[in-house]
């Protein structure tokens, strides 16, 4: 009993320390996602419901509110998530997927299109359903950063989508030794201009097939229509590998 004590005592003294080491340096909220889940191009104004672990258990299912309980979804929902997850794994390997964490999938209900339109969902369409089912997954470097996936599946239960992250023939591991106070301290000594930070992201390079960490400089002067601000890109696998560019933001007021 006493070594289970000391061992939760051990991991909370570690995640507050490492909250605390991260606020230091820069504000949670500024550590913000990569990546886009792509759902628009498939099942976009469709007629669905979200599924995902630990959602609302009420059988009268709600329409805007929480994901629902995975456990309500239809019976192959669950074989169809082994068969992605195994195509993920065959595609991008097993050090890749070790880090890749399931988040919910929407279901499209096409024969609930009336139901949707009369419970307030006005522009509710089956015009754009390209998918029957869309998974979202994160692949997440650590307990904070995150880049988005999303993976599309016809009626039939055949991935449509394109798989938008490296295979394991190009797959480099993360430098899991980074630290945001690092990459902070990084990217200052590539870029003396890129205080005050307004964020730090996860992306990723379809044409280079590498993994990054992104640094933008917060807008200083902000004025309506096209504003400039320094950035320093950070290869995820190569700490020691930066490039300096500058991004835009169009502002409208």
């Amino acid at each position: 009993m006493k070594k289970t004590m000391r061992f939760y005592a051990t991991i909370l003294i570690f995640l507050l320390t490492h909250l605390t080491i991260i606020a230091q340096c820069i504000d949670k909220e500024k550590i913000t996602y990569g990546g886009d889940y792509g759902f628009v191009d498939y099942i976009h104004r469709c007629p669905t419901y979200n599924f995902a672990y630990g959602g609302d258990t009420l059988r009268n299912w709600n329409m805007f509110g929480d994901p629902i309980d995975i456990i309500q979804a239809p019976k192959n929902l669950m074989d169809l998530k082994k068969k992605v997850e195994m195509q993920i794994k065959k595609y991008a390997g097993t050090k890749f997927f070790s880090k890749v964490k399931f988040k919910s999938v929407d279901v499209v209900y096409a024969d609930k299109l009336k139901s949707f339109k009369a419970h307030g969902q006005l522009g509710v369409t089956l015009k754009f359903c390209k998918a029957k089912y869309f998974f979202y997954y994160e692949f997440k470097p650590d307990t904070i950063a995150t880049y988005h996936i999303g993976i599309a599946l016809d009626n039939s239960g055949k991935i449509i989508s394109k798989f938008h992250f490296p295979s394991k023939e190009n797959y480099q591991p993360i430098d899991t030794s980074f630290t945001y106070c690092r990459l902070i301290e990084i990217a200052r000594k590539s870029q003396h201009d890129i205080d005050p930070i307004a964020e730090i992201k996860f992306e990723y390079n379809e044409k280079e097939k590498k993994f990054y960490w992104l640094i933008s400089q917060d807008i200083l002067n902000k004025k309506e229509g096209l504003n400039y601000m320094n950035e320093v890109i950070i290869d995820a696998a190569d700490l020691t590998k930066t490039v300096n560019t500058t991004g835009r933001a169009s502002i409208r007021y």
